[in-house]
């Protein structure tokens, strides 16, 4: 008898220490974080700093919910007195609220309470009673396909209902269920239960006031700049730049927001860190050879993303969003004050928005800053090489005489903007105005501090531009290259424009051209190529350049330029 009590009082104490083990196992101190900054991308990449309290015990931690970082991006740093140990990422279950919406939601929220089930048929009596359990199927762990598994039967469909009646108790479909008559107060909210990985480990080594932080790369927030030119004022532009920030990941609430100018090389950018849990094993490497986790592929992005990419951008200035009024009469344009000054880290431009407030899902207005720069209206007129890459000529439609050339030719009105400040302007869409009228829209692209940028603003109509290209001689078969015979063309161009508008005006002539220039009638800037536009086998045989004439034409003046240049051609 003694020795049972023994036996008894010892399996008592080795019971009482395993549930102090479970619970310790579960019973994890919670480490809260909150997002305190981000830098954001143009291609849906940002970067992540988390700070939250370590607890003031040792004992079992864990840091999250987190995000699916990119594959080693995530990094973990607590303070330096501080040791925390074994740590591994592990499913956590999240219990969320929300309406009940279907009947069988509806009954599963109210288990205990008393109700009056009524169901479509009037062949079948209602039942009054309480429900006692709303049974649902046991989640089943995965196959591990690494080990040999048990055979299982199949998945058991949902459970039934359960309803205790004062003639018994009566187990029903509740998809049968046609109407709940509630006796009592009826609970109209149910609770989703599902799992969000998060980093458990032990803290071995507490310290006073520790902290912990989070850093990694994720995907869910980006911004887009755009850009107002406001070209009333003959003298000077007024460049205005706001970003939208869109927040796809988590509610920020008064964020630093570093918007980047940059396109950092991020080789491991689109495959999901295995700390997230997100792939098994053979998903992950498949993704480190193919580059991308699925369903992030690599896409190609656009210049307004991936960038000529370059940045400028922040918040709004001490002037704020209060706009600006031009002449008597005109409408108010957007003034939101100088720009903040931002930091350049290497060749990226960091530029700072301040506590940012942000939902889930909401896409964010940052007014950035206005500012005043130098601008000329300029007349462009760029003309293709029409040899291609394999030597033939290419005219720009084909199927029209060679007289027709001139038909095809463009010349966009465009402003020429100096960027006098001291940050880069990103590529991003510019809309130029004049009087609060519309004039045009078109790209911006990525200009550093002291550089120009041409922006287009609409198709000259004033502006009659014409190229003709005629051949002045041609010595046939005059070289052979792998087996393909060349001739030796010359031609002699010419482009010829005309002004109708009613005031002098700049006009900027660009060329491509193949061949060596012998001569022209007005002096050309000459930029050689080391590669063309369409490179090919045979690109090296003849030169490759850019001309570029920018001339001052009077109303009704008509300018003509001539030049000759000789080409070897593909033999017909």
């Amino acid at each position: 008898m003694l020795g049972s009590e023994r036996g008894s009082r010892w399996m008592l104490i080795v019971a009482a220490g395993l549930l102090a083990l479970m619970a310790g196992a579960v019973c994890a101190a919670t480490v809260d974080t909150q997002v305190t900054q981000v830098a954001l991308f143009k291609n849906g990449l940002a970067f992540f700093t988390r700070q939250g309290d370590l607890p003031k015990k040792a004992g079992p931690v864990e840091i999250g919910p987190l995000p699916a970082a990119s594959h080693g991006t995530f990094w973990l740093g607590w303070s330096p007195q501080a040791r925390i140990e074994n740590l591994a990422t592990e499913p956590v279950d999240v219990m969320e609220g929300r309406l009940a919406v279907t009947i069988p939601e509806l009954l599963k929220a109210n288990v205990g309470k008393r109700v009056r089930l009524e169901f479509a048929s009037e062949f079948r009596a209602a039942l009054q009673g309480v429900l006692k359990s709303f049974p649902e199927a046991a989640d089943r762990e995965p196959v591990n396909p690494y080990m040999t598994n048990p055979i299982r039967p199949d998945t058991p469909t949902p459970g039934l209902v359960i309803i205790e009646t004062a003639d018994g108790t009566v187990a029903i479909h509740p998809n049968s269920v046609d109407r709940i008559v509630f006796l009592q107060a009826a609970q109209t909210t149910v609770s989703d239960e599902f799992q969000r990985m998060a980093v458990r480990g032990t803290l071995a080594k507490p310290v006073r006031n520790g902290s912990v932080s989070v850093h990694y790369l994720a995907k869910g927030m980006t911004w887009a700049p755009s850009y107002l030119i406001d070209v009333t004022d003959p003298e000077k532009a007024t460049l205005t730049a706001k970003a939208a920030i869109l927040n796809d990941i988590e509610d920020m609430e008064n964020v630093q927001v570093d918007l980047v100018t940059g396109f950092p090389y991020m080789e491991f950018g689109e495959i999901i860190s295995p700390l997230a849990k997100k792939e098994d094993l053979a998903e992950f490497l498949n993704a480190l050879g193919t580059g991308a986790s699925s369903g992030r592929g690599h896409g190609r992005y656009s210049a307004i993303t991936a960038q000529t990419m370059s940045n400028v951008a922040g918040p709004a200035g001490a002037a704020g969003a209060a706009g600006r009024r031009g002449d008597a009469g005109a409408p108010a344009m957007p003034d939101y004050g100088t720009a903040e000054s931002g930091e350049a880290v290497g060749d990226l431009f960091f530029y700072p928005v301040e506590n940012v407030a942000l939902k889930r899902g909401a896409t964010g207005y940052y007014p950035l800053f206005t500012e005043r720069v130098d601008y000329r209206h300029i007349y462009q007129w760029d003309i293709p090489d029409y040899l291609d890459a394999w030597y033939y000529w290419r005219y720009p439609y084909y199927g029209r005489r060679d007289d027709d050339q001139e038909q095809s030719q463009i010349v966009w009105h465009s402003v020429r903007l100096a960027n006098s400040t001291e940050m880069p302007w990103t590529t991003a869409p510019a809309m130029t105005s004049e009087d609060g009228r519309l004039l045009g829209q078109s790209t911006l692209t990525y200009t550093p501090p002291d550089e120009d940028v041409m922006v287009k603003i609409t198709q000259a109509l004033g502006i009659r531009a014409a190229h003709e290209e005629l051949e002045v001689n041609n010595e046939v078969n005059a070289m052979t290259h792998r087996g393909y015979k060349f001739d030796r063309l010359t031609t002699e161009t010419t482009l010829t424009v005309r002004s109708h508008l009613k005031e002098p005006v700049t006009i900027s002539i660009t060329k491509h051209m193949t061949g060596t220039l012998k001569s022209a009638n007005i002096e050309a800037e000459v930029k050689k190529l080391a590669m063309p536009v369409h490179s090919h086998w045979t690109w090296h045989l003849n030169p490759h350049s850019k001309l570029i004439w920018e001339v001052e034409i009077q109303p009704d003046e008509e300018l003509i330029i001539k030049y000759t240049r000789e080409a070897l051609v593909r033999h017909h």
